[in-house]
């Protein structure tokens, strides 16, 4: 059978010239390719100007010995996976203690069998090619997972997507709602976290779980009688109490799901979203009346992505709110309405938002 590690590179440390000449011949018997030095600094500089396969190392030598060399290639990122076996007419136990310590992978004792130590240079060869294969391995294998959880992730959020489209049909069917209230989410957590606001909570993460839970905020309309959801004219006192009972259908439908997966941070955010994405900042929102910081994070920032959303667009009641008016509604509501780093984010990006308005306009919708 074909030697599998012929043409490997043996960096040969040995003071002794006798020593080199055999440790040579035996490695050129045996289809390797010796690089002989007589010093541990000679070793270091071998070493680093071409990385070798395995070194064979004395340990006993004048200046450097091959514990300290040792280290030193140990110490050295590009160098310190290389095997290491020591040669040493030194017999003590401690002292291959030692040499294992530092980082050898075997001992050869002189004198040595020729036959001995080319088996082992070999048998360790082997053994780091394995090595190698097997971290190569693994990696394909981590990104075949990686890849995989993806897809799965892509799928449940495309569900989850489809199911809150589906509930946003019965109250707007030609509309791109969700699709603009996920984008103004995103760009008010990134202007924040650009500002310097919040900066433990908005996180790479956070923004991405904003993104994806923005589009359950509505999720509990599901519940809401067509005859409030569609009502042409403006509702009545019992209409108007019974609409706001969706953000507490939908943070309990949701509830439901985390009770099965509590360390789930999107569905946990879905949540916060859902339930108290009309929450004021002075108190006066529903359904909870929570104040100021008491109100989630997330939901501030969905407030005001589907309060400009919602006014500037058409309803079954009422023409669409003309962007300027809502931002000046928007900058008036600040510190009242909205939470105040959340208006300041949205006054540097109104542009931004009439962009995306009218480029992800509603079929109904002349721009």
């Amino acid at each position: 059978m074909e030697d599998d590690v012929q043409g490997s590179k043996i960096l040969m440390v040995d003071d002794s010239a006798d020593n080199l000449r055999l440790l040579t011949a035996v490695m050129e018997r045996g289809g390797l390719v010796p690089r002989p030095v007589t010093s541990g600094k000679l070793a270091i500089k071998a070493a680093e100007a071409s990385p070798p396969d395995l070194i064979l190392l004395d340990i006993r030598m004048p200046e450097m010995s091959g514990l300290e060399v040792c280290r030193r290639f140990k110490q050295d990122e590009r160098l310190r996976d290389i095997p290491v076996i020591f040669i040493s007419g030194l017999q003590g136990s401690d002292d291959k203690v030692e040499g294992f310590r530092v980082g050898a992978v075997d001992f050869v004792s002189k004198p040595f069998h020729d036959q001995e130590v080319l088996e082992r240079v070999k048998t360790h060869l082997r053994l780091k090619r394995l090595q190698v294969e097997l971290a190569s391995h693994n990696l394909r294998l981590e990104q075949r997972i990686v890849e995989q959880v993806k897809a799965v992730t892509a799928s449940q959020l495309a569900t989850i997507f489809a199911l809150a489209k589906l509930a946003e049909t019965r109250d707007d069917d030609t509309g791109q709602h969700i699709e603009r209230v996920q984008t103004f989410a995103r760009r008010l957590g990134e202007r924040m976290r650009e500002l310097g606001l919040h900066p433990a909570h908005l996180t790479s993460t956070f923004i991405e779980n904003l993104y994806q839970t923005a589009s359950l905020h509505d999720i509990g309309k599901v519940g809401t009688p067509d005859a409030i959801l569609c009502k042409p004219g403006k509702l009545t006192q019992e209409e108007f109490v019974e609409m706001r009972k969706h953000c507490e259908l939908g943070a309990r439908t949701l509830a439901a799901v985390l009770e099965r997966h509590p360390d789930n941070q999107f569905l946990r955010m879905g949540v916060e979203v859902a339930r108290s994405h009309h929450e004021w900042w002075d108190g006066t929102g529903y359904p909870d009346g929570l104040r100021g910081t008491t109100v989630p994070l997330s939901a501030r920032i969905v407030a005001l992505a589907d309060f400009y959303d919602a006014l500037t667009s058409k309803r079954c009641y009422r023409p669409a709110i003309s962007h300027e008016v809502t931002c000046r509604m928007i900058r008036n509501g600040s510190g009242t309405h909205f939470d105040p780093d959340v208006a300041t984010a949205f006054a540097d990006l109104e542009g931004g938002f009439h962009r995306v308005r009218r480029e992800m306009h509603d079929r109904n919708e002349s721009v």
